[in-house]
């Protein structure tokens, strides 16, 4: 129905509407929403071209003056028909007016029961509780019915904490399994080492290849830190150490010799000259100036460097100048050799070769003696040395003095 109040005046509206004054479009068309009324037919479909339906309707009905309490529906032909009017809603100003066709058509107008997941609030609420079977809580804003709030009130699952019991159950067993294996690992190896330290692989059999003037309390030493040792994990750098501490030794090599023995391979240092020191002590020098002795007397097997040194204890190493007259003397070829007496060295560090013969060969400064010794070699070939009285290569170029 239309409310529209501009068409008609209020005085004007009629007591009542009867059904029969409705067009049959406007019977076809509520027949077609509520259903068919009992000894009414339906009127046939009367639709002209050109002419739209619903004008029938807006003309035949009047409005209803929204000031009348209520208005009533009536059909003095068909009493089948039942009319129910409702009282307007005075609190919220809603006007609600019903016309229900055919009351015994099967229609139930009964309201339907509440949903018994609808929970309302306490009275004036504005919220209306629906809960589901989940735990969760669905909030509808009454004043908002396009608000839905959604509150979850989930609990948690009971089998949650029986996984997680179950869960930290495997990380402790898994734990306790690696803690294992590395317990059983580190025994393992323990007992292997121990077994390699047995006596039944101890070293019993110690020898020494190279041995001329080491001391044989050096000797001593370092056998009894081979013997009785396992082959496996016997100290041998211990050994080396104790005898590289000895002046005449050089460099030393440890093997073991499965399952109970050893071999120390020892090279020992070559004396090649010795000075006097201010003690008056002679010192023996190898080639790279270490002093392997220090002697009472004087030795006659290596040449002697004339002129004094500084007091060094075994061990040490000399001044440059010592190790470059030791270097000379192990370059002097085979025909120059025999004929050196003695190497002399001057007070600035000159360096000069007597020959058994007093030919005096001066080498100068100990530097570029290969040269310089190379030109004394030439020169002696050409010419007998005993008849030469003093040889000067210290510039690089041989002169001589007859005699």
């Amino acid at each position: 129905m239309n409310n529209s109040h501009d068409d008609h005046d209020p005085e004007e509206l009629p007591a009542e509407i009867s059904v029969t004054e409705v067009s049959d479009e406007v019977l076809r068309e509520l027949s077609d929403l509520f259903g068919p009324t009992k000894g009414v037919q339906r009127p046939p479909v009367q639709s002209p071209h050109g002419e739209d339906p619903t004008e029938d309707l807006t003309e035949d009905l009047m409005p209803l003056d929204t000031a009348t309490p209520y208005a009533a529906v009536t059909d003095s032909e068909f009493t089948d028909a039942e009319v129910i009017s409702l009282t307007p809603d005075d609190s919220d100003g809603y006007r609600a007016d019903v016309i229900v066709i055919g009351g015994d058509d099967g229609y139930d107008l009964t309201p339907a029961p509440a949903d018994p997941l609808l929970k309302p609030l306490a009275r004036g609420a504005d919220v209306v509780d629906m809960s589901d079977d989940s735990g969760g809580t669905v909030v509808i804003d009454d004043q908002d019915l396009d608000r839905v709030v959604i509150v979850d009130d989930d609990r948690p699952d009971p089998r949650f904490d029986e996984r997680q019991r179950r869960r930290e159950r495997r990380e402790r067993l898994k734990r306790v399994k690696w803690l294992k294996l590395g317990g059983l690992i580190v025994g393992l190896i323990v007992f292997v080492m121990g077994v390699l330290a047995s006596p039944l692989f101890a070293i019993r059999n110690v020898g020494f290849e190279g041995v001329v003037y080491t001391s044989p309390a050096t000797v001593e030493k370092v056998t009894n830190v081979l013997k009785g040792a396992s082959v496996f994990t016997v100290d041998t750098a211990k050994a080396r150490e104790q005898l590289l501490k000895d002046p005449w030794v050089s460099e030393v090599r440890i093997t073991t010799d499965f399952p109970r023995g050893a071999l120390v391979e020892i090279a020992e240092r070559v004396p090649v000259v010795w000075y006097l020191g201010a003690d008056q002590k002679a010192r023996v020098v190898d080639a790279r100036g270490h002093v392997i002795t220090v002697l009472t007397g004087w030795p006659t097997k290596y040449l002697q460097v004339r002129g004094q040194g500084p007091s060094l204890e075994a061990g040490a190493v000399a001044d440059d100048v010592f190790r470059a007259a030791a270097q000379l003397v192990l370059a002097l070829p085979s025909e120059i050799r025999p004929k050196v007496k003695a190497l002399d060295l001057t007070g600035g560090g000159e360096l000069s070769m007597i020959l058994k013969g007093g030919t005096v060969v001066r080498f100068g400064p100990p530097s570029d003696l290969k040269d310089k010794l190379v030109a004394v070699v030439v020169l002696f070939r050409r010419q007998d040395p005993a008849t030469l009285a003093v040889v000067d290569v210290s510039t690089g170029e041989p002169t001589i003095q007859q005699r």
